[in-house]
């Protein structure tokens, strides 16, 4: 009994944490301020063109939060400038709702160094405030980044960058104290968390933004640079949905060498519940390192099993984050079947962690009265799938109520 109360409780801050993870792309920024970050794209650096249409090439741009431009030798994906991100037509649009931007201290990662570093940022709001949008710019080598709200009375010190231990600073304390807003996709050196229009995550008066930040220099020169992070308020009356969030997690990876490979679990949510998904989908966020080749969520059960919801190809160092407008009505499906594919070229068998190891997760914001963790702690290896060797496991669930968030 005590260990399913310690589950519950500690559940929330589970949902929110993206781990850190390592790869060996390179992490040499373009500038955190004053434009966008990576202005090249799919079809050519610099907008060299493809040879295809925005017709067709158009979802390989909204995967990578990207314009589509049209050009003499074909179209090609462009990153889309600040304060604006790629709506589903392929245009860069105005984020709508009131910025509210600060820019981080200039830090430097020295040649082939891996730190972790804290900040915050004290909002000073004596109101609610309802986030649209979180728009983050870096080119301090980050590699990844967790983002949360706080009561400002915690980890108490100045705001900026500070070591995370002076302040006993954790992901999950601080997710315990107030909720989740974001997490960087890996690497991204500019990338927008959109919701539809009036679609918000609340963040309550007298609020700190916190984050912990691993960063990665592969390069042989030290990098110095900055992030620089806003977030687009509504006015309350325009807000027509609280977001809740969830969070899958396929913990039990043992990635075989020499392989191509696919893990995956069937979430079913009913039970947990109580008999009825009485939900709707607005955002997915999926988080490998440098060995995954595929992400994929479906919706599980129901009229419409087996409809694709994401299905990212390759590690890019992109943002890869999906919105969804209109929103997936949820109430005739179970839950989600979910997981990745990973190609190992080393001779060791690969496991869940930081560092060289991997991760499969998928972060979720929802229109629930519930939110969940789903996580799977052990795969068994299945029928081989072709060249793909297949593995499954069961996923462990717990819910709790998010009325009132």
């Amino acid at each position: 009994m005590l260990c399913l109360v310690t589950l519950k409780y500690l559940a929330p801050a589970l949902l929110l944490v993206l781990a850190c993870g390592c790869g060996s792309d390179d992490t040499s920024g373009t500038p955190a301020s004053g434009g966008s970050a990576g202005t090249g794209g799919l079809g050519g650096a610099g907008g060299v063109g493809s040879g295809k249409t925005c017709s067709e090439l158009l979802p390989e741009c909204l995967e990578n939060q990207q314009q589509c431009v049209e050009g003499s030798s074909g179209a090609s994906c462009e990153a889309c400038p600040s304060g604006k991100y790629a709506d589903e037509s392929g245009s860069c649009a105005a984020l709508v709702g009131t910025p509210h931007a600060h820019d981080f201290p200039e830090q430097t990662v020295g040649a082939g160094e891996e730190a972790y570093r804290c900040r915050s940022w004290t909002l000073d709001n004596d109101t609610e405030l309802f986030i649209n949008a979180v728009e983050l710019e870096q080119n301090e080598a980050s590699h990844h980044s967790n983002w949360m709200f706080v009561p400002e009375d915690q980890y108490p010190g100045p705001d900026g960058l500070w070591d995370c231990k002076d302040r006993g600073y954790s992901q999950l304390a601080a997710a315990l104290a107030g909720g989740a807003l974001y997490a960087q996709s890996t690497q991204a050196k500019r990338e927008v968390q959109k919701f539809p229009d009036g679609v918000a995550v609340r963040i309550p008066p007298r609020s700190k933004i916190t984050s912990d930040t691993h960063l990665l220099n592969t390069t042989k020169s030290g990098v110095t640079g900055n992030t620089k992070f806003t977030i687009y308020a509504l006015d309350p009356k325009d807000v027509t949905v609280r977001l809740a969030p969830f969070h899958l997690d396929y913990h039990g990876l043992a990635i075989p060498p020499k392989a191509t490979s696919r893990f995956s679990a069937e979430c079913d949510l009913l039970q947990d519940f109580g008999g009825s998904l009485d939900a709707k989908l607005f955002y997915l966020l999926p988080h490998t390192h440098a060995l995954g080749s595929r992400v994929f969520v479906e919706l599980l059960g129901g009229p419409n099993d087996g409809q694709s919801l994401l299905d990212v190809r390759g590690f890019n160092g992109e943002a890869r984050g999906k919105r969804f407008g209109p929103a997936v009505d949820l109430s005739s499906a179970s839950g989600f079947r979910f997981g990745c594919e990973f190609k190992n070229p080393r001779n060791s068998t690969i496991k869940y962690g930081i560092g060289d190891q991997e991760m499969c997760e998928v972060l979720g914001f929802f229109e629930s009265p519930m939110a969940f963790e789903s996580r799977v702690d052990e795969a068994k290896p299945g029928p081989t799938d072709g060249d793909i060797q297949t593995f499954t496991g069961a996923c462990n669930t717990v819910a709790f109520s998010w009325a009132g968030k």
